[in-house]
């Protein structure tokens, strides 16, 4: 009997295995950071921080994850990515931070490619973002802000569109290139269901948290003219806000544009985004949420630098304006065997009503690994 069993359990595996002809991969990548900074200004007194957070930490990306593509029998291709394995949050795998835990399938065709589950939205899949794609990948990874305290008091703008790096569940339609044109279409029914399924009405201060049927739409258009690439984006985003304890709050209205220039080794671009009043108390002065970036990438070899400059601005309820002004310098070195380190410069400096709140310069190094 015991026999009949076993044998009836590998033939059930010998079937599955047999069945299975998605092809799977598995990669991984891990990262540390070391940073130290000098805070001059605390919120908004000098010399006045109470503790020192130099030290060694862990980054917010290490993961494996696991890759799978098949053929259908009617020719589309299917795929999938999953993270098998994360550690954010300094090591706790519980929340985001907002980070994107991959976790969605796509079929794609002659008709391009359509995508659901957790992952990047079309604002992050067709804006340039030399922010991320620069050496260390920041100043977009904000790992450098864990050596030092923001002010948290008031409100600065955002860096990026609304809905960007978010783990929410959305679908997305990326169509192909047609003669250096495409676009891309994703919808969020939840900007809350991050997996915990989490209520839309949720505020962040007095800002609207999470919007619902969120709609973005993108255009991109890249040509190359004598070895000189251009690329230009533009897209929009719309979403529902709602009503709390009788305060009905601005739905969302966003426009982003990006403008990416390539010659050689060196690449630059500009992005902008404007969500003006978006999720603010109707009626108010709050408002003219935007933020702007420029950076600046040169490669040699397997070494690159870059420059990033972002601004950000934001006109609080009583009609006082808030700046952020950040400038990163940073470069790293391909060691070979997926490792590379890399280091990075920054300077930051948040000013709310002109008083300046936080002023503060530091390095951080880095250690990745892709395997």
């Amino acid at each position: 009997m015991k026999k009949t069993i076993i044998l009836s359990f590998v033939a059930l595996a010998f079937t599955f295995v047999s069945s299975v002809k998605a092809e799977l991969s598995l990669s991984g990548y891990q990262e540390f950071v070391a940073g130290s900074a000098d805070q001059s200004v605390y919120f908004g007194l000098e010399n006045n921080s109470d503790q020192d957070q130099a030290g060694i930490k862990n980054g917010l990306y290490t993961r494996i994850t696991a890759d799978y593509s098949t053929t259908l029998d009617s020719g589309l291709d299917f795929s999938g990515t999953l993270a098998v394995m994360s550690r954010d949050c300094q090591g706790d795998d519980q929340g985001n931070c907002s980070t994107v835990n991959f976790n969605f399938v796509n079929l794609s065709g002659g008709f391009g490619t359509i995508s659901i589950g957790e992952r990047h939205g079309a604002g992050a899949v067709m804006l340039s973002r030399l922010t991320a794609s620069g050496p260390t990948a920041e100043p977009d990874g904000a790992l450098f802000q864990d050596f030092y305290s923001l002010d948290t008091s008031n409100t600065y703008g955002a860096g990026n569109e609304v809905n960007y790096a978010s783990s929410n569940i959305k679908a997305l339609y990326v169509s192909n290139v047609y003669s250096g044109f495409s676009f891309a279409v994703d919808y969020t029914p939840n900007m809350g269901e991050t997996g915990a399924n989490t209520s839309g009405q949720l505020t962040s201060g007095s800002t609207w948290g999470n919007f619902n049927d969120v709609l973005g739409v993108f255009a991109k258009y890249a040509l190359d003219i004598d070895g000189i690439g251009l690329e230009l984006v533009y897209g929009q985003q719309t979403g529902n806000a709602g009503q709390i304890a009788g305060s009905n709050y601005n739905d969302l209205e966003e426009s982003s544009y990006s403008i990416k220039i390539a010659y050689g080794n060196f690449e630059a671009d500009y992005r902008k985004n404007e969500a003006d009043n978006s999720g603010t108390i109707k009626n108010g002065q709050d408002g003219n949420d935007e933020g702007t970036s420029i950076c600046g990438v040169y490669t040699f070899a397997s070494l690159r630098a870059g420059v990033c400059s972002v601004d950000t601005s934001f006109v609080d309820t009583n009609n006082r304006t808030n700046d952020s002004d950040l400038m990163t310098y940073s470069a790293d070195y391909t060691l070979g065997g997926g490792v590379t380190v890399g280091i990075m410069y920054f300077d930051h400096e948040q000013t709310a009503n002109n008083q300046i709140r936080t002023d503060v310069d530091g390095v951080m190094s880095m250690i990745s690994v892709g395997f």
